[in-house]
C-alpha cells in the first residue's frame, strides 16, 4: 500500500485513546481520534477513514447506537467498523454484529492481529467496484451529530 490507512478511533478512555493512537501511527497508519460517539460523528464530517475502532462502553452514545447512526449513511455502509472493547458478554457482541460492526478485539487488543486485520480489509476491494471509494467531506450523517 502506498497510502497510509486512515483510521479513527473512538473511546471515552483517553488512555486507550493514546494507547491505540501510538501503536497504529507506528504501524505506518494515520490516526484520527474522538472522545466518544458523538465527538466521532463531527470528525466524519471532515475525515474519511478507511476503518473505525470504537469501543462498546460509552456514555451518552454508547457503541450500538453509534454505529447503526453510521450504518445509516449510505456512504458509510462499505466502512468498515471494529469494536474494540473489555465487555464479554456475547449477546452485546451479538447486538454489535446486528448493528453492522465487521469484526470484535477484545481489550487488551492483539495489536499484531489488530494491524494485520485493518491492512488485509482495507486492501480488499469491493466486489462491485473494485476499489474502496472514499466518500466526501460533509456528506451524511449532518442530522446524527
Amino acid at each position: 500500500m502506498t497510502d497510509a490507512v486512515r483510521i479513527l478511533v473512538v473511546d471515552d478512555s483517553a488512555a486507550i485513546r493514546q494507547v491505540l493512537g501510538g501503536i497504529l501511527r507506528a504501524a505506518g497508519c494515520e490516526v484520527v481520534t474522538a472522545e466518544g460517539a458523538r465527538a466521532a460523528l463531527r470528525c466524519l464530517r471532515a475525515f474519511e477513514p478507511d476503518v473505525i475502532l470504537t469501543d462498546f462502553n460509552m456514555p451518552r452514545l454508547n457503541g450500538e447506537a453509534f454505529v447503526r447512526l453510521i450504518r445509516r449513511d449510505p456512504r458509510l455502509l462499505d466502512l468498515p467498523v471494529f469494536v474494540v472493547s473489555s465487555e464479554d458478554d456475547p449477546g452485546i457482541q451479538e447486538r454489535m454484529k446486528v448493528a453492522g460492526a465487521d469484526a470484535w478485539f477484545d481489550k487488551p487488543v492483539d495489536v499484531q492481529g489488530l494491524v494485520r486485520t485493518i491492512r488485509a480489509v482495507v486492501s480488499t476491494p469491493r466486489e462491485d467496484t473494485g476499489s474502496r471509494p472514499r466518500r466526501r467531506p460533509s456528506e451524511g450523517l449532518e442530522a446524527a451529530a
